[in-house]
């Protein structure tokens, strides 16, 4: 059975259902959860909420949407929780002046999770949980499981990243980014990311509806949510999170012409976890959910039989 066989219960409220956004996860619950921070997490959540719960995170420029082939494929039993990180989706940025944080997301995301796993009693339930995590989203969910080890069952990283405070050609080059898209519009910058996503004509043949949603996905973007995230990732106070203290079992899903995350980078993070972990190569860009999601899907599925 699949998410989209599920019978939508008759007193569910109209409103409360995601209508011909997401295919098979119209069927979910279009719900809130302010953080301590007074972030206004937007998630949409599964109804079969009885299996293991799946946290997805999506990558700049991303959104909840990223995950619809992901939901599409995954068999039910799972309990699915896709998130919107601040500035993105339909989560508004917390703050106008203030730039967020790798922490302060992470914060808010052990808060969102915490009242998940809360029953109408007041208690709160000790079952671990399972990321996919997509560039940024692979940032947030190393960083929460190395915060959180006991907690995290596994995790799916596709496209990972690492922190670049400390190379400052890096630096600059998303200081300039952010600049650009407050001065141009988030719609200049949508075009001009389609390139760094894909591989080039030359390298292989990329169908234009590929390249088509990723520039849709990033023109929805809140312009200064997208200029704020790139100043984000590159702030002095984003370092790396301590591989070690990472336990769980983790996959590593690298495009074999990813430029933006290289094959190299899977290897080296994989390396350094604490848990037992390895790297799936998949034949894109840094879309794998979007150049090859066979591939991505193959991976996601070993890694949820491994913490069966």
């Amino acid at each position: 059975m699949y998410i989209s066989d599920l019978k939508i219960p008759s007193y569910l409220p109209e409103h409360w259902l995601i209508a011909n956004r997401l295919g098979r996860i119209k069927h979910s619950w279009l719900a809130n959860n302010t953080s301590i921070l007074g972030t206004k997490t937007h998630y949409p959540r599964t109804i079969d909420q009885a299996g293991p719960l799946l946290v997805c995170l999506h990558g700049l420029g991303g959104s909840t949407e990223t995950f619809k082939p992901l939901v599409e494929r995954l068999p039910a039993g799972y309990d699915i929780v896709l998130v919107d990180f601040q500035g993105f989706g339909k989560t508004p940025l917390t703050s106008t002046t203030k730039v967020p944080s790798i922490q302060g997301h992470v914060s808010d995301l052990h808060d969102l999770i915490t009242s998940l796993q809360t029953n109408d009693n007041g208690r709160t339930s000790e079952n671990k949980f399972m990321f996919v995590g997509h560039s940024l989203g692979a940032i947030v969910a190393l960083q929460y499981a190395a915060r959180y080890p006991l907690s995290v069952a596994g995790i799916a990283l596709l496209g990972v990243g690492r922190s670049a405070a400390h190379i400052p050609a890096v630096r600059q080059r998303m200081l300039d980014v952010a600049a650009t898209t407050r001065k141009e519009g988030i719609e200049y910058t949508a075009i001009k990311s389609v390139a760094n996503n894909f591989p080039t004509p030359e390298q292989r043949f990329v169908p234009p509806e590929n390249l088509e949603q990723v520039r849709r996905a990033v023109a929805a973007s809140d312009r200064e949510g997208y200029a704020k995230t790139c100043e984000m990732i590159v702030d002095p106070s984003h370092v790396d999170p301590s591989y070690t203290d990472i336990v769980c079992p983790s996959i590593f899903v690298a495009g074999d012409l990813d430029v933006i995350s290289p094959v190299q980078r899977a290897e080296d993070v994989s390396k350094l976890m604490g848990g037992p972990s390895c790297v799936h190569v998949v034949e894109s860009g840094h879309q794998p959910l979007i150049d090859d999601v066979v591939g991505t899907m193959s991976a996601i599925e070993k890694l949820l039989e491994t913490v069966k």
